[in-house]
């Protein structure tokens, strides 16, 4: 009983001190918007795969000339394709192919890349990337940490009380954004989110 007793003051006190070093505190998240300079990549399988039987005659070659050739017929800078071998190689097909990519800085000239269609040309994966500085990521948390620190003020002000410190911040965010274009989503717009606590007076 004296044990169990002395267990449960050791509680009590070890709570005080908690109590005391952690001050009540009010949680938040925020927010802000800001656009980003995608660059855009599509992948094409050219393939023996992709051609129909009565067709059979066709080689490997002729396929890539003919696409390269309806491309450049469509305006589009073919010295921008990437032969990818190995991608293709790990796909696993029966018959000779190889993937192209094409990378550009322009939304509109994607646009353009996929709608050209050619024999033995099938679409694999459409991506869509960005990389922020280091500079702007401090710039973007700033602005994020104000939009925090505002909603807790007005919190605070609503019940009477004020905030003093920050006594906790979050940062989840990732430097780099690679995002599948799958869905067709082209919005340059992304939000910049970060949680903070503050002190709650």
């Amino acid at each position: 009983m004296k044990k169990s007793f002395l267990l449960l003051m050791s509680f009590c006190f070890i709570n005080s001190i908690l109590a005391q070093e952690t001050p009540n505190s009010i949680n938040v998240n925020g927010a802000y918007e800001y656009e980003i300079e995608p660059t855009y990549t599509s992948s094409m399988i050219v393939s023996l795969n992709n051609v129909y039987y009565d067709t059979q005659t066709v080689s490997l070659e002729e396929l890539i000339k003919t696409y390269k050739d309806k491309l450049g017929q469509a305006g589009l800078d073919v010295s921008k394709l990437k032969n990818d071998p190995l991608s293709y190689a790990l796909m696993g097909y029966e018959k000779d192919g190889v993937i192209l990519t094409f990378t550009t800085d322009s939304l509109e000239e994607m646009q353009n890349f996929l709608l050209v269609r050619a024999l033995g040309v099938s679409r694999s994966e459409t991506s869509m990337k960005a990389t922020l500085t280091d500079s702007q990521m401090a710039d973007y948390a700033q602005r994020a940490y104000e939009n925090a620190k505002q909603k807790a003020e007005a919190i605070a002000k609503k019940i009477g009380r004020s905030i003093g410190k920050a006594v906790y911040i979050s940062d989840g965010n990732n430097q780099e954004i690679n995002e599948s274009l799958y869905y067709g989503n082209t919005l340059k717009k992304r939000t910049y989110f970060l949680d903070a606590s503050f002190e709650l007076l």
